[in-house]
């Protein structure tokens, strides 16, 4: 069987956590293909970088104590390309509206 996806979809939910100031939104990924058929992969946040405070995305995974089972496992480069357009979606979502005064 071969299916080809033609479209991703990110759905992003921001969050609000005191209890994890690192946690900045949720986040799905829809894809859709030739017949307009989707399939939905939940699970994945948004993370900001202790390192640089640039956000980046996580897979979903489960905590098994010392390290954490992931759900999904994707060639790297698919990932970087996944990342860029979650990240991108989650940027332009936070983008505070300004009203102009007339």
């Amino acid at each position: 069987m071969e299916i080809q996806f033609r479209r991703l979809k990110p759905t992003i939910k921001l969050a609000d956590d005191s209890r994890y100031p690192d946690l900045l939104a949720y986040a799905s990924i829809t894809l859709v293909d030739e017949h307009e058929r989707h399939l939905t992969i939940n699970g994945f946040t948004i993370r900001k970088s202790k390192y640089d405070g640039k956000p980046y995305l996580m897979p979903p995974s489960r905590s098994t104590g010392k390290s954490f089972y992931k759900f999904i496992l994707t060639e790297r480069s698919l990932w970087k390309e996944i990342e860029k357009e979650v990240i991108k979606e989650y940027e332009v979502g936070t983008i505070p509206i300004v009203e102009e005064k007339r």
